[in-house]
């Protein structure tokens, strides 16, 4: 997904379907927090790789991305929601 001018690597590079996009509120909040900038973060795009994977069951794909988020709040919110 192009942000900014730059690529960035977001659940939508993965076929998400519209059902997984519940997860994350729906494809219009999805596509809205995008337009808003919320997805200039990349903690917010890993977080989100790493919960699609989750519910895919790869649990190990999961994983690459929620080590590589920086924000402890995050992460700690992370917990809370598993």
């Amino acid at each position: 997904m192009l942000i900014n001018g730059e690529e960035f690597e977001t659940i939508f590079d993965h076929n998400v379907t519209d059902y997984e996009l519940l997860r994350f509120g729906g494809r219009e909040t999805l596509e809205w927090a995008i337009e808003n900038g919320i997805y200039e973060n990349a903690d917010n795009r890993l977080y989100h790789l790493g919960i699609l994977f989750s519910g895919r069951g790869d649990k190990k794909k999961a994983e690459e991305y929620f080590s590589q988020i920086e924000s402890e709040s995050m992460l700690s919110t992370l917990v809370m929601d598993f």
